[in-house]
């Protein structure tokens, strides 16, 4: 610490005044860690110090490391404070309204010094432009200033309703799916229908769909598939509720895919994690076991 304040300064007096130390005995000091290291780490003038090239790495090695234990003290200090404020969250706009959403309930009666401001959607915005403290979202985030803590995974599909497969019979293979009638998702900004997406012997299909029915929102998708328009693919996490009641039922599951996306909650890289976005990402946890258990993600 003498020689981080004697560098920072270029001065031993002003780094003795903020030390309570005489002059002499920091400079003592300074001098004896030269010694130790068999390096000379500061240029002395009349007037003032500088930094040699030895102690110029010196110096940010030690600055790292102080950071460290400032950022370890700062973490224990708020893994026991208590969370207060405003939280504000960003959620997928589906994912959070059918699973998250009814969850925050119990998160605010937990921690009732919190105020929760939260929005629902999926378009592409600027978390930390618009003070976003956390979202969660599906898919890889591609936000370098963003921590992702990935949760579970979410599995597509494929299903239709016992009422379309008694009419028009239940296709075992991809060759019969494009005989279907077919209910797909299509992407509001570019109004591009959605390739479905299968497995098969260990390699990824991604199989353009032949939709006479299609819709940019997955809820609607999914009504329309119980009243019995056609096979749709959705993810687990909509459809698992209508397929446990017997509303859909799951085909072709020889071909799911293996691997889903990730579904994951997102912050602002920080120095440290705030105690309201600790508790949210420990409650996300949670609340991700217990839909793992319901069989809703993977």
């Amino acid at each position: 610490m003498i020689f981080m304040r004697s560098a920072q300064h270029g001065s031993f007096s002003e780094a003795a005044r903020q030390l309570g130390m005489a002059p002499s005995a920091v400079s003592r000091a300074v001098l004896r860690l030269e010694d130790e290291l068999g390096v000379r780490l500061l240029g002395r003038t009349t007037r003032s110090l500088t930094l040699t090239e030895d102690g110029n790495r010196f110096y940010e090695r030690c600055q790292h490391i102080l950071n460290d234990l400032e950022e370890a003290e700062l973490e224990v200090k708020q893994s026991h404070s208590i969370p207060s404020g405003t939280l504000r969250l960003d959620l997928s706009f589906t994912f959070g309204k059918l699973h998250i959403a009814p969850a925050l309930l119990q998160f605010a009666a937990r921690y009732p010094e919190l105020n929760l401001n939260v929005s629902f959607n999926d378009r592409l915005i600027d978390f930390i432009e618009e003070g976003i403290d956390a979202t969660v979202r599906i898919g890889m985030g591609t936000d370098r200033r963003l921590i992702m803590h990935h949760l579970a995974n979410a599995r597509y599909i494929t299903c239709a309703s016992p009422q379309y497969l008694t009419q028009y019979g239940t296709p075992t293979t991809l060759a019969d799916l494009l005989q279907h009638r077919c209910v797909n998702f299509v992407f509001s900004q570019t109004r591009r229908a959605a390739n479905w997406k299968f497995e098969q012997d260990g390699e990824t299909i991604d199989l353009c769909i032949n939709s006479y029915l299609l819709f940019d929102n997955s809820e609607v998708i999914l009504e329309a598939a119980i009243g019995g328009a056609g096979i749709v693919q959705l993810p687990k996490f909509i459809a698992a509720k209508a397929i446990l009641r017997g509303d859909l039922q799951s085909i072709l599951q020889s071909y799911v895919p293996q691997v889903g996306l990730p579904i994951a909650v997102l912050y602002p890289q920080k120095r440290y994690l705030s105690a309201k976005v600790r508790v949210f990402v420990e409650f996300m946890k949670e609340l991700v076991v217990a839909l793992k258990h319901a069989d809703v993600v993977d």
